[in-house]
């Protein structure tokens, strides 16, 4: 059995939330094609989300089957931690270094992809998949506490012996739309609409979730690691030239 379709998913357990997309009147050879690739036990979720992410709206929503395109975003729907981790293992054995979201993903750290635990409604999924389609102009590498963060290469590396900490591109997300606030309070609802697309008055514990196992990641017992700082209603970084209030 192939790696790439291997599973134990019996049915697929991510809900509907919007609307389909309704596609211009432009001729698909003058768009620019995005593509994401999927791989799960059945097209379940391929078929959902071509729904509402068309060719005609530049996206190529294509069946994983062996290494995928440099710029490609990879979903894994799979249940199964160790079909996961096979399959997360070849990509990067492969020399696939792009993003690679787990829908269905457990709270283990897996080289760098970004989990989403069950259940997953579509709407939430599909404003990762745009968020990852915006392509922004890759920011410039600074200092946070100990570590130099370096999007471009998805990690922070230690100043004192170049220990390396892989960050999935949520993370890298986050941590650069803090840096860009410059030490400012960030509020909750900000990132929820910024950073993860959700709508205004959506309920849901997703920073929060993400800020915990960020830190699990970062913080040791060196103080100058706790440079992601909690208040009242949101976050901020405690960047160079930033002070702690």
């Amino acid at each position: 059995m192939s790696i790439w379709a291997a599973g134990s998913n019996t049915g697929l357990t991510v809900e509907p939330a919007i609307k389909p997309v309704s596609p211009p009147d432009s001729p698909i050879e003058s768009v620019q094609f995005r593509t994401v690739r999927i791989a799960g036990p059945d097209d379940a979720l391929i078929q959902a989300v071509v729904e509402h992410r068309s060719p005609k709206t530049g996206w190529r929503i294509e069946k994983l089957d062996g290494q995928p395109e440099d710029d490609a975003l990879v979903i894994l729907d799979f249940d199964d931690g160790n079909t996961q981790g096979g399959v997360l293992s070849a990509l990067r054995a492969g020399g696939f270094n792009g993003p690679v979201l787990i829908v269905g993903g457990d709270d283990s750290a897996r080289d760098g992809a970004e989990l989403m635990p069950r259940p997953v409604r579509l709407g939430v999924l599909l404003a990762r998949i745009d968020a990852h389609g915006q392509s922004p102009a890759e920011p410039e590498a600074e200092t946070l506490g100990p570590y130099r963060f370096i999007p471009a290469e998805r990690i922070l590396r230690h100043a004192r012996d170049n220990s390396v900490i892989r960050l999935t591109e949520l993370e890298i997300d986050l941590l650069v739309y803090l840096a860009e606030a410059e030490g400012a309070l960030v509020p909750r609802e900000q990132l929820l609409a910024d950073v993860w697309g959700y709508s205004e008055g959506v309920d849901s514990h997703t920073v929060e979730t993400h800020i915990w196992r960020l830190r699990q990641k970062i913080e040791t017992d060196d103080p100058a690691t706790r440079f992601l700082v909690t208040e009242s209603g949101g976050y901020r970084l405690l960047v160079a030239g930033a002070q702690e209030e």
